[in-house]
């Protein structure tokens, strides 16, 4: 038996429409379900990759955060440090990042060996890593440093629309 690879994650969230609206409008997500309340059970949002996922859902939310979240870097208790999210191509990981700049959430642009990320938070403070995988024949185990993102860099080794990671059929 062994774990072959995340399902879905659920967040507690400060205010269920705030965060539906950042996850269904900002990341493109599908809302494809809801839980109403009952008892002592507050209502839970589900949602899923735009045409792209097999499971039922891939992230929920629920409304039971009482505490704010520390600031970047700050300490925290543990948990989750980020949630990532992939896409298909680079172009689209240049729009995403661009919605998140223009939703004043972007924190970051990274290059990294093994994908090119956007780094963002939702209405919570949840840190959020969107990625593009490099192709597996370029990944290094050897340098791992994050490097600043150049995405018209990127776009000339591989191009805006090399499709990669699940969008490419490659296993989770």
């Amino acid at each position: 038996m062994s774990i072959r690879r995340v399902n879905h994650i659920v967040l507690s969230v400060a205010n269920l429409d705030t965060s539906t609206a950042f996850y269904r409008d900002v990341l493109g997500l599908d809302l494809v379900a809801t839980l109403p309340p009952e008892g002592n059970w507050p209502e839970m949002r589900f949602f899923r990759a735009a045409g792209a996922s097999a499971n039922h859902h891939d992230i929920a939310i629920i409304p039971n955060a009482t505490l704010p979240r520390p600031g970047w870097g700050q300490p925290a208790s543990p948990g989750v440090f980020h949630v990532a999210f992939e896409v298909g191509t680079i172009e689209e990981l240049e729009h995403i990042g661009e919605r998140l700049k223009e939703a004043n959430v972007l924190t970051d642009l990274i290059d990294q060996p093994m994908h090119l990320s956007v780094y963002g938070k939702d209405p919570d403070g949840i840190p959020l890593e969107i990625v593009w995988r490099v192709p597996n024949v370029d990944w290094t185990y050897e340098d791992l440093w994050r490097r600043p993102l150049d995405f018209n860099a990127a776009k000339q080794r591989w191009g805006a629309n090399l499709a990669t990671g699940s969008a490419a059929g490659e296993a989770a």
